[in-house]
């Protein structure tokens, strides 16, 4: 299997772990040192350890099963991302479909560094939590490198 593939399935094996509540399982696949990112200036979001990562998940609070559905999976050298949507129940009786690009960097067989994209609005409107309704965080760069830096008008009056 090469790299790419050994590295979707690490990833696969993440989300699987993730969506059974199995703790365990899921942080064992990040690296010790991983950074972790949650995209986003509500107060549980930006870069953070893997501690503070799985502290954070339990704003959300289920009445029962989540159901996880992954569409495509891309997968490059030591990267991965791929999209997801969830469905599930809130404790508080709230429906909750979000949605999720995650990416994923892998170095010796662990995540090295974890990004998640998601509908942060929808979050505000179904999760009452100090955690997603308290003061906004700073907002922080998502990058970790820079591979090209474009400065322009960016289309401003691009249709006169």
């Amino acid at each position: 299997m090469s790299e790419t593939e050994t590295n979707k399935a690490l990833a696969m094996r993440w989300m699987e772990a993730s969506v059974r509540g199995d703790a365990a399982a899921a942080r064992a696949l990040f690296a010790p040192d991983c950074r972790c990112l949650v995209v986003g200036d509500m107060p549980y979001c930006g870069w953070m350890d893997v501690d503070a990562f799985f502290a954070q998940t339990q704003i959300l609070k289920l009445a029962g099963p989540i159901t996880l559905e992954v569409g495509a999976v891309l997968a490059e050298g030591d990267r991965v991302w791929f999209e997801a949507q969830s469905e599930a129940r809130l404790a508080s009786g709230e429906d909750y479909r979000n949605f999720y690009i995650f990416q994923m960097r892998f170095a010796g067989g662990r995540i090295a560094e974890y990004k998640e994209f998601t509908d942060t609005l929808h979050i505000w409107r179904k999760i009452d939590d100090p955690q997603v309704r308290g003061p906004a965080a700073a907002r922080q760069p998502f990058l970790t490198e820079v591979s090209r830096r474009l400065i322009g008008n960016a289309l401003a009056g691009a249709g006169e």
